[in-house]
């Protein structure tokens, strides 16, 4: 069970593993704050909060994180730099958790890269994201500036399927692929983000997962998250049968494969966590017929049956 044939690449970022074989390190969860609509948000222009709110969501989720035994990194998004710039400030000091600088708008990635560099904190981010409209003045700058750690966002909508997704990783005669663009950027740590279009799509994430493991070896994963809000928008369900349904979607990529899941809001940790360890532990101890065993005692198939 989940025995790749390529060598799998592990990496270590803010002190947290992410990768590995039959997984012998359990999936990182990214849990997402300060997005769009965030009810910690009262001014996402400067970046206005609930301090005391978003310290207990990350309390909470700091709990299900040593309960279930999966790491977690936080996801910040920003509209504006200097909301970013605040948003930084109160995640480093509240928790020691690496985190992703994220935001729709490159500019505002980019002063976050600069805003780190300044405060030595580099190690700790992620930059997300490098894409196929990454461009090469985007790329420069993060070289410059000592990034190392990357989501690459393996998507385009004109090609969906796990053989396009692969093929922008890999590249083309014509066009050089993003893991090549993101090694020459300095980037060392390659976190694959093959994207998903809505929730049916999961299924085609899943099997992208398995061919980037199985024939690159690079940790993988993606945001089922997006989909799944998409798809609630459209029923009418209560909150139990949204909650029955909900772990599917978030646990499915992992029996491909899936390194990390982007669960969603960081209030989802109280179900997210649990569904995403049970998956974890009954993987992990497949996987023993095939000789891997759990690298970490703070493993899922230890903490959780």
């Amino acid at each position: 069970m989940q025995l790749f044939a390529t060598k799998q690449h592990v990496f270590q970022v803010g002190g947290v593993t992410i990768g590995g074989q039959g997984k012998e390190y359990p999936t990182v969860l990214v849990g997402s704050m300060f997005y769009s609509g965030d009810r910690l948000v009262s001014d996402p222009t400067k970046g206005i909060f609930d301090r005391r709110m978003a310290k207990e969501l990350l309390d909470r989720e700091l709990e299900f994180s040593q309960m279930t035994g999966n790491p977690r990194i936080i996801d910040i998004i920003a509209e504006t730099a200097e909301a970013m710039r605040r948003y930084i400030d109160f995640i480093v000091e509240a928790v020691d958790s690496p985190f992703l600088i994220d935001s729709p708008f490159p500019k505002v990635r980019l002063d976050a890269v600069a805003y780190l560099s300044q405060l030595g904190l580099v190690h700790r981010a992620i930059y997300n994201s490098i894409a196929v409209d990454c461009t090469p003045e985007e790329l420069e700058f993060i070289k410059d500036h000592g990034v190392r750690s990357a989501v690459i966002l393996v998507f385009d909508a004109e090609g969906v399927r796990p053989d396009a997704r692969l093929a922008l990783l890999k590249g083309t005669e014509e066009r050089a692929g993003l893991i090549t663009l993101a090694v020459n950027a300095g980037l060392e740590n390659l976190l694959i983000d093959v994207g998903v279009l809505d929730m049916p799509s999961i299924s085609w994430s899943a099997q992208a997962i398995w061919r980037v493991k199985e024939e690159l070896g690079y940790p993988c994963g993606c945001a089922p998250a997006n989909a799944l809000y998409t798809w609630k928008r459209k029923r009418q369900l209560t909150q139990q049968a949204f909650l029955a349904r909900a772990a599917v979607p978030i646990t499915f990529s992992i029996a491909f494969g899936a390194d990390f899941i982007f669960y969603g809001p960081i209030s989802n940790s109280e179900w997210a966590y649990p569904a995403c360890a049970l998956m974890d532990g009954l993987i992990s101890y497949g996987a023993r017929i095939g000789g891997i065993k759990p690298a970490t005692k703070q493993h899922p198939l230890f903490l959780m049956f």
